[in-house]
């Protein structure tokens, strides 16, 4: 097993820049338990070390450094991060930020751009699926804040609405995502979970000596268990 020391300050890594609700979390494990020093997610951490960092003028991993793999690096809901907010790359943050309060997402897999050019060599992975399944499968989780629109500035009136933005979100990010990569071909694997074959992952990352066998679903919900948006109990700050 490799050491934080030996991982710190490494390139190159994986980025998973598609987003969450796309099997983040099966690829995060999939590193894993493949030896792959992985984080994902961690409570919103990744994407408040990365923020921080950012508006530092700092590179983005210097308060989230140490892995190889990095899953889901986004934050979406305060109230969701509890005890992760008293870690660094949140108290610094808050430090930027002059608040003690992060009432936007932060999707920090859109910095793909800085990332590529700040780390040479890295690799991402676009983790993509049917649309309309990541809409219906993110919608059980508008309790950790999807219910905000892409921007974090208001929430929406409507299912519809809301529907709406986050189709506009997937296809802006993917054309960018695809735009920035194009003719790049070794730095970008696009990543349908529903129907590629899990060699395509394998093949892609051919140096990491990945086992098939290490592959198993995580996080997984039924799609008939979605939660209706009228059913929905808002929180109370976005009453106010």
């Amino acid at each position: 097993m490799v050491t934080d020391e030996e991982y710190r300050g490494v390139s190159p890594r994986i980025f998973q820049i598609g987003f969450n609700r796309c099997g983040t979390t099966t690829i995060h494990h999939f590193f894993e338990d493949n030896g792959l020093r992985s984080i994902h997610w961690a409570r919103g951490s990744i994407a408040a070390g990365i923020e921080a960092a950012r508006i530092e003028g700092k590179p983005l991993l210097h308060y989230v450094d140490g892995y190889q793999v990095y899953c889901d690096m986004e934050f979406m809901r305060e109230d969701h991060a509890e005890g992760y907010t008293s870690r660094r790359p949140f108290t610094k943050l808050y430090e930027n930020l002059g608040e003690a309060r992060i009432d936007k997402p932060i999707y920090a897999f859109e910095y793909f751009r800085e990332l590529d050019q700040q780390y040479p060599g890295s690799r991402f992975i676009l983790n993509t699926r049917d649309i309309d399944k990541w809409i219906m499968s993110r919608m059980n989780f508008l309790h950790l804040g999807y219910f905000f629109c892409m921007h974090g500035d208001n929430f929406h009136d409507s299912q519809t609405e809301l529907e709406k933005c986050w189709k506009n979100h997937w296809y802006t990010h993917l054309e960018s995502v695809r735009e920035y990569f194009s003719g790049r071909p070794e730095a970008l694997l696009e990543f349908d979970i529903e129907k590629d074959d899990l060699n395509k992952i394998i093949t892609f990352f051919s140096n990491c000596d990945l086992k098939s066998s290490k592959w198993g679903w995580h996080n997984k919900r039924k799609l008939e268990d979605k939660i209706q948006f009228s059913d929905f109990q808002w929180p109370d700050y976005l009453k106010e």
